[in-house]
């Protein structure tokens, strides 16, 4: 029996290896496709409700009708849990994922003959070594000359399986070996390829507005923990000057909670790292999810 954790595919969980994809799928084909990422915390499931609502306001801004509702993908979600009870490390923290794409391409390749969805969930393990020698040292990020695009081209707020603008963001940034930061086309602070960006100034958490960056569910909870910690936040665009004169930086994402940022380019956070809010936050999250990354350090 292989150890690799179950698969979800089309109303069956089947092994890694019994898992087909049509090569016409158009998520394989044209990246047509809707996915969603929510963390597992030694077995736990961290905000699900809250992924699979915004999985569901993506759908609905492409058209994609996975064939299935959210209620019942709760469900499904649950039961490729269970199915995997034996299967995920104890102690391990694995990124559940929700892959649905627009399913099968006509031989017309007509947007509205395609179809039924493709609806994959899924288990991977995290490297929580990494995650946590990161956040004990900070990342380092790098400008990148890639630009985030803007709502009006495609809804950044939607997490689309289309990710051609990060992937060249995040190529920009390997050359530098960092990771990337996306500036939007007004050479405001957007976001990371794949996390929400935030600053700490004079005692007070800033982060770019929804307007053109994903709308972050672990960004959310770092709202909800500034109001609950008495933390200032602000909401507003700000460009690399504010970002040069940061005591603190910070990206939040699914999968490293509140992540140290220790350089961006040449410029240093004042603060040691992690930076004091910086800290109070990541205790915080050890005490929302149950999972310290300290304790793998």
């Amino acid at each position: 029996m292989s150890s690799e954790p179950l698969i979800y595919l089309n109303g069956d969980i089947l092994e890694y290896e019994e898992t087909r994809i049509s090569p016409f799928d158009r998520g394989f084909l044209w990246g047509d496709g809707i996915y969603e990422v929510t963390p597992c915390f030694d077995g736990k499931l961290f905000r699900l409700e809250d992924h699979l609502d915004r999985l569901y306001r993506s759908l609905k801004y492409v058209r994609i009708d996975p064939g299935v509702s959210i209620d019942e993908m709760h469900d499904i979600t649950l039961k490729t849990l269970s199915a995997n009870e034996d299967r995920l490390e104890t102690g391990g923290m694995y990124r559940l994922g929700h892959w649905i794409t627009r399913g099968i391409d006509n031989p017309s390749t007509s947007v509205l003959e395609a179809g039924p969805s493709t609806v994959m969930v899924f288990f991977r393990q995290a490297d929580v070594s990494q995650i946590a020698k990161n956040q004990a040292t900070g990342v380092r990020l790098s400008v990148t000359a890639t630009r985030r695009n803007p709502p009006e081209c495609i809804e950044a707020r939607a997490k689309v399986t289309s990710k051609m603008n990060q992937i060249l963001a995040e190529l920009d940034a390997a050359s530098n070996d960092s990771l990337s930061l996306m500036l939007d086309i007004h050479g405001n602070v957007a976001e990371n390829s794949v996390a929400n960006f935030f600053i700490v100034r004079e005692g007070v958490v800033i982060t770019p507005p929804e307007r053109n960056i994903l709308e972050g569910v672990t960004r959310k909870v770092v709202l909800e923990l500034c109001d609950k910690l008495g933390i200032e936040l602000q909401e507003r665009d700000f460009t690399m000057y504010e970002v040069a004169q940061a005591e603190e930086c910070f990206i939040t994402s699914s999968a490293v909670c509140a992540m140290p940022v220790r350089e961006i380019d040449r410029f240093r956070p004042k603060s040691e790292i992690p930076g004091p809010i910086n800290s109070r936050l990541i205790n915080a999250f050890v005490e929302e999810t149950g999972y310290n990354f300290r304790n793998y350090f």
